[in-house]
């Protein structure tokens, strides 16, 4: 899929280029209009492309930080959280999630502290272009609280959906871009559990 694409990018660029100083005095302006919108649909699609190769990537090689911005809590309730200190990270065998509320206080300086653990289950889907790469999992938090199950789901363009089911089966969402650690600005607090 990707060579054609590329391929078709090229002989596009080749005849446009091969002929543009003939072809755009000759174009009327809603031809050029027309032109120019293929060249941006056609950039798009390439961007796009290579954007969903580096995602999958990433979690192949369970390297990678969702920088949450939405909480979608347990009641369904709505918040808007800061991706610098709310993230869920992998890296390797070792996860990491951190949720920090500015009317909560907390055990550190950010109202929240970060849950260490373990991916002890993690599957990836990427088959079917057209869908979003869907990774499925569990994680076991050092401090004993349990398994966690989990489904990240993430689009071409790096927006993502994480949902965490409870014991007693009820979701919490978090929802912001997924990056590779190298690109993430978020801050790590302190452990609650020393292991």
């Amino acid at each position: 899929m990707k060579k054609i694409l590329m391929a078709l990018l090229a002989v596009f660029m080749l005849i446009s280029g091969a002929n543009a100083q003939d072809t755009l005095h000759d174009l009327t302006p809603k031809e050029y209009r027309k032109l120019k919108r293929q060249e941006r649909k056609l950039a798009r699609e390439q961007e796009l492309l290579e954007s969903r190769e580096k995602i999958i990537a990433m979690v192949h090689d369970t390297a990678f930080v969702l920088e949450v911005n939405t909480f979608i809590g347990l009641r369904g309730q709505t918040e808007s959280v800061s991706y610098l200190t709310n993230f869920f990270a992998a890296d390797g065998a070792d996860a990491v999630i951190q949720f920090s509320f500015d009317h909560i206080v907390g055990l550190n300086e950010l109202g929240g502290f970060p849950n260490h653990g373990t991916l002890i289950q993690y599957k990836v889907e990427s088959d079917n272009p057209k869908r979003p790469i869907i990774v499925l999992g569990r994680f076991r938090l050092t401090s004993g609280a349990g398994n966690i199950p989990f489904e990240l789901a993430i689009q071409d363009n790096g927006s993502a959906r994480l949902s965490l089911t409870n014991r007693r089966q009820r979701q919490i969402t978090l929802s912001g871009r997924l990056v590779s650690p190298d690109e993430t600005s978020v801050y790590k607090g302190t452990r609650l559990f020393k292991e």
